[in-house]
């Protein structure tokens, strides 16, 4: 889908991600997360967040979610379930996963995508002003509960 950039619409959003669908791999270990800060190459950059991308044509959520890990941060996981979903204010539809890493893969960033990442507590999530506007509803989410069976046994 094409976005006119130049529209004098007030209420037209000139995104390019309009109307995609994307998954976030949500990894969590011994009270941290795995979030990642954009690089300078990527849409939005600088800001943290979670790893994740768009759904390529034929992909279900695991296999998106397995290839974009790797491709950021040559991360391999297994998908342990479906968190949520959302929709970002420029439209796209993002299918949260919670992935466990395998045995012995280590997080190692793609510079091109990734300028850094950082294993983060929610209230070290939560204090900073750089988190990618998807983020902050899902950590009151989580910080409230809603998805606590996923998370119990770490």
């Amino acid at each position: 889908m094409s976005t006119d950039f130049n529209s004098k619409d007030p209420n037209r959003q000139p995104h390019r991600d309009r109307g995609r669908h994307a998954v976030v791999g949500i990894l969590y270990e011994e009270g941290q997360f795995l979030v990642i800060r954009r690089s300078q190459f990527v849409s939005a950059p600088g800001l943290i967040c979670f790893p994740g991308g768009g759904i390529e044509p034929g992909e279900d959520f695991p296999t998106a979610v397995k290839r974009e890990l790797v491709e950021e941060l040559d991360l391999r996981v297994e998908v342990r379930g479906h968190l949520w979903t959302s929709q970002t204010r420029w439209g796209t539809r993002l299918e949260w996963l919670y992935c466990e890493r395998l045995k012995g893969s280590e997080p190692r960033p793609n510079f091109q995508e990734v300028e850094e990442f950082h294993w983060m507590s929610v209230p070290l999530l939560e204090a900073r002003k750089d988190l990618l506007g998807s983020m902050p509803e899902f950590l009151a989410s989580f910080r409230s509960g809603d998805f606590r069976a996923h998370f119990e046994s770490d």
